[in-house]
């Protein structure tokens, strides 16, 4: 078990700070293929059917459980056991941007975009596994206390570089073109390095055998006998998915509506991200004052009730105001929800296997998000854009039956971290 003296080694500036850059870093590149490539790829034509499937690129984050212990047993003690596997890795996405910048963007619609969805699934593959040191770091350094402020600037860390790479990426590629706006994500990801190089990560490896790779199923069969963790496992894997159903298909239909790349681009990374870190911010502040049960129904059905904004827009009200209003309204809950979600996570995680613990939680709801990821493209073009966002925000509040289950009687990590928080 973590002690208090654990959480305190580190003051809250430089904890927020590195973990800040960390999961900024993370966005960049996910917010590319998940928001600006979609957009793109109809702009030259692409059918629906292949953008949702482009969703296959996020099969990494579902499958990063299979090696988190790898990343949670084996590490440099003199480096760090997290850091050593976070800074190669950013350099892994520094490479990557820059071969991402040597492709003909006029390719795309052929084997341009085989060459980019390679490129970007390695991405992927990086992006998961630096994802697996970076949340048993957060848990590792964060009390229960400070899970709340500690999640939003994870949640904003990460959507602003998720919207960056997306929106921003379709805002810039009008002004400077292909490859200087992916030689700038570079510098960009270069730059949210040096923090971590000056962080001095305490050794604190697991007992053997606690994380060793030849345990891989016996700690998610633990983590997953945990009385009631079945119940909150439901809420993890459904907690998103009327979000990733319904915002997989906001921007292409933004498209088909003869919105602008550059319209998209400047509302997205700007009203975007101001929206997202002032949701992330509030759900954070508010969490405490709510509790994280009663902050868990309300951020959920503020984000799915927002989903029937984009149903709105695709009756032909997309002028300039109307979509910035329901982007402000997507971005805003989407910020508050994931905030709540991402700590209760920590909270059911066990703290000698938290990297394995928050992957196999996460790993979970990307496979289901993914999914419903996937089949959207074919659920618009059968049903058309109206029926599908209205589905997506019903899907959204159908997450408060799991929820109300599992708040009968939580798993007992999850307990003794609210009692801690309330010490």
């Amino acid at each position: 078990m973590s002690s208090s003296s654990d959480y305190h080694q580190y003051s809250m500036g430089t904890k927020l700070g590195v973990l800040s850059c960390l999961y900024l870093s993370q966005g960049l590149p996910f917010g590319f293929f998940s928001q600006a490539l979609p957009p793109l790829l109809r702009s030259y034509g692409v059918s629906l059917e292949i953008i949702g499937l482009v969703s296959f690129l996020f099969f990494p984050w579902a499958l990063k459980f299979l090696w988190s212990p790898y990343v949670d047993q084996y590490g440099s003690q003199r480096l760090g056991r997290r850091k050593s596997w976070i800074l190669p890795l950013q350099g892994v996405f520094v490479v990557l941007m820059l071969l991402i910048a040597l492709i003909d963007p006029g390719t795309l619609t052929g084997t341009g975009l085989y060459y980019l969805a390679g490129l970007l699934f390695l991405a992927g593959f990086a992006t998961a596994t630096q994802d697996i040191a970076t949340d048993g770091l957060a848990v590792q350094t964060l009390s229960p206390q400070e899970r709340g402020l500690g999640n939003s600037i994870q949640v904003g860390g990460y959507r602003v570089g998720m919207v960056f790479g997306g929106g921003g990426v379709l805002f810039l590629m009008d002004r400077i073109g292909w490859s200087h706006t992916f030689v700038l994500l570079a510098l960009v990801l270069a730059f949210a390095t040096v923090p971590v190089l000056f962080f001095k990560e305490k050794s604190d490896f697991p007992v053997k055998g606690e994380g060793g790779v030849a345990n891989i199923w016996d700690i998610f069969r633990r983590f997953m006998r945990q009385p009631g963790m079945w119940r909150w496992m439901l809420v993890v894997m459904l907690y998103k998915v009327g979000d990733s159903f319904g915002s997989a298909m906001s921007k292409p239909m933004l498209v088909d509506m003869n919105v602008s790349l550059e319209t998209i681009g400047w509302v997205s990374a700007g009203v975007g991200v101001t929206a997202t870190v002032a949701g992330a911010v509030m759900g954070g502040l508010l969490l405490p004052l709510l509790g994280r049960v009663r902050s868990l129904v309300i951020f959920a059905s503020l984000q799915a009730l927002s989903l029937l904004g984009y149903g709105w827009l695709s009756m032909g009200n997309v002028d300039v105001q109307s979509i910035i209003i329901v982007s402000v309204a997507e971005h805003l809950t989407g910020g508050m929800a994931t905030v709540a979600l991402f700590a209760l996570m920590m909270d059911a995680c066990r703290p000698n296997v938290a990297g394995t613990d928050y992957t196999v939680q996460a790993s979970l709801q990307a496979a289901i998000g993914g999914l419903f990821h996937m089949i959207s493209g074919f659920f618009a073009v059968w049903w058309g854009y109206q029926v599908h966002f209205a589905v997506a925000s019903v899907m959204g509040l159908l997450i408060l039956i799991p929820v109300f289950f599992w708040a009968k009687d939580v798993p007992i990590n999850q307990r003794r971290a609210w009692q801690n928080s309330a010490d």
